[in-house]
């Protein structure tokens, strides 16, 4: 595998840049009708790797029984067949950088700066630079 890889590039355990699974992001921004993004299973497309088909919806609404992420995570179906049909994306444009969606998706969330982007097979993370 670390022969298929760029030049310059690495491979890592996760935990070595992201935190898995982290919780909900601080909501201290928002109060119970702020809108913020919804992301049932059927709005990420596996192809693009983007939430394609995003619902808004008040807070309280969506705040427990879901899955939480924030602005750039990286959200991933758990569950076959969308995890092995690739169905990923990151969460980008969300209203007030907070989302909810399937409690079918793992969350990842940057440790320290990085731009993740998404291939076919693979989840890049690129540009890494190391806290200091």
């Amino acid at each position: 595998m670390k022969d298929e890889l760029p030049e310059g590039w690495d491979v890592v355990k996760l935990p070595e840049v992201c935190q898995l699974n982290p919780g909900k992001p601080d909501a201290s921004r928002v109060t119970g009708d702020t809108q913020v993004t919804f992301v049932p299973m059927a709005a990420v497309d596996a192809e693009l790797g983007q939430i394609t088909k995003p619902i808004l919806r008040a807070y309280t609404e969506v705040s427990k029984g879901f899955t939480a992420f924030q602005e750039n995570d990286v959200i991933m179906a758990k569950i076959t067949p969308c995890m092995e049909n690739g169905k990923a994306a990151i969460a980008r444009g969300l209203s007030n950088g907070i989302g909810f969606g399937s409690t079918e998706f793992h969350t990842a969330t940057p440790s320290f700066q990085s731009i993740f982007s998404i291939s076919s097979d693979r989840i890049h993370l690129e540009n890494l630079q190391k806290p200091t």
